[in-house]
């Protein structure tokens, strides 16, 4: 029960920081002006845009090296079907981590992790500086 409970608060830690990005962006948004020729109502909502008609291409799963692989070979079998699972982003993010934080990277949950991923480099840092506190203060 004790170790679910962490999980949930390191979550919760790591959602709060990748929401706040999101939050400030939609605050500096400004509204667009009306086209020329029609009037604004703010009774009346804008139209959404019309949906993308062709999805991304998927990025191709990266290729690991020789000590890569042996590293996953000395790895559970559940932990390797969890690596399997993770997006390509995720998958070269945790190999550019350092030991220390692909130790902290497997205790997040795979939707932080994809996430964590997909953050810009400046993101990322205050997000663990974030990680390691709420982690130093489970440990203890």
């Amino acid at each position: 029960m004790h170790k679910s409970l962490n999980r949930f608060g390191l979550a919760g830690a790591a959602m709060a920081l990748v929401m706040a990005p999101a939050m400030v962006g939609a605050q500096e948004q400004t509204p667009s002006e009306p086209m020329p020729g029609t009037t604004a109502s703010p009774s009346m909502p804008e139209a959404a845009p019309p949906p993308a008609t062709q999805a991304p291409a998927p990025i191709p799963a990266p290729e690991p090296t020789a000590e890569q692989v042996a590293q996953m070979d000395s790895w559970p079998a559940d932990k390797q079907t969890a690596y399997q699972a993770w997006s390509p982003e995720a998958q070269n993010y945790f190999w550019s981590l350092t030991d220390e934080r692909q130790e902290m990277f497997w205790r997040l949950t795979d939707g932080d992790k994809e996430t964590l991923a997909k953050l810009t480099d400046s993101q990322r840092e205050s997000a663990w500086a974030q990680i390691k506190t709420k982690l130093d203060a489970l440990s203890s």
